[in-house]
């Protein structure tokens, strides 16, 4: 059947071959739209259109797949295979995870991060795709969220985008957006929030505009003043706290291990 339709990629789409009466070699492309789930994929059609068949294929960027790039990427981040992740990242990326003030620049920069991600994630803990969207321009879109010993962790669904790009014959990652579900529900104090602001800077156009245009001043003063005044206060009691959280899960292992030595003796 393959070879008697052309080719055929269930991931990217659909071509199918003919010859015309004038005996050149004609392609047209049934361009999908896919929606990627784990228990099937809906497909939803763009567009048609005609294109003239080249001989040599083996540059032709359909024979990509951007879906598959990615959930590669996921793996290899599950699997904890460095060497994978640095093939998958171009030497341009842009990575940016909006938990941190700055993305991180150039693969130097990327890899360091993934690297101490994949450490942070211990043994049990592993991403679970749950949609993935191929998009126009080399994007992909993806739903996920965290698992635990394939239990779901509460507070930790997400949504990236990916910017791909081509590298020699396969492709990579060249720029990332990631924004993480957050474990505090305002609810309706966010709106009351959202409202304040609004209301201030309708209020103060002026003041406003100066402040988004150069939101780091105002940052860098609040950090200056927050050094000066409130840092030495705060740095010991934080420092204190930690003690006695370190304190206290060593007393609570301590505890569990006795248990299980005494549980162990009279099960025997």
């Amino acid at each position: 059947m393959a070879s008697a339709t052309g080719f055929i990629n269930p991931i990217i789409g659909q071509s199918l071959c003919f010859k015309s009466t004038n005996r050149l070699h004609y392609e047209i492309k049934i361009v999908l739209k896919h929606t990627y789930t784990k228990k099937a994929m809906n497909r939803k059609r763009l567009e048609i259109f005609a294109a003239p068949q080249n001989d040599s294929t083996t540059d032709d960027k359909s024979s990509f797949s951007m879906a598959q790039t990615i959930m590669r990427f996921y793996s290899a981040i599950n699997e904890k295979n460095i060497k994978q992740l640095d093939k998958l990242i171009s030497e341009d990326c842009i990575f940016e995870d909006y938990s941190f003030p700055t993305p991180f620049e150039g693969k130097k920069e990327v890899m360091n991060f993934l690297r101490q991600l994949v450490f942070c994630m211990g043994q049990n803990m592993e991403f679970n795709v749950e949609h993935i969207c191929e998009g126009k321009d080399d994007t992909v879109g993806v739903n996920w969220h965290l698992d635990w010993n394939k239990i779901q962790v509460p507070f930790t669904r997400g949504c990236s985008n990916y910017s791909l790009s081509i590298k020699g014959d396969k492709l990579v990652i060249k720029k990332a957006q990631v924004l993480i579900e957050s474990p505090v529900k305002l609810g309706v104090v966010a709106l009351t929030v959202f409202k304040i602001v609004t209301s201030l800077f309708d209020a103060y156009p002026a003041a406003t505009e100066w402040f988004l245009k150069s939101p780091h001043v105002l940052f860098h003063l609040l950090l200056k003043a927050y050094n000066i005044a409130l840092r030495p206060i705060i740095s010991p009691i934080l420092e204190w706290y930690i003690k006695l959280l370190n304190f206290a899960v060593y007393i609570l292992s301590f505890i569990l291990r006795l248990l299980y030595y005494i549980a162990k003796f009279f099960n025997m």
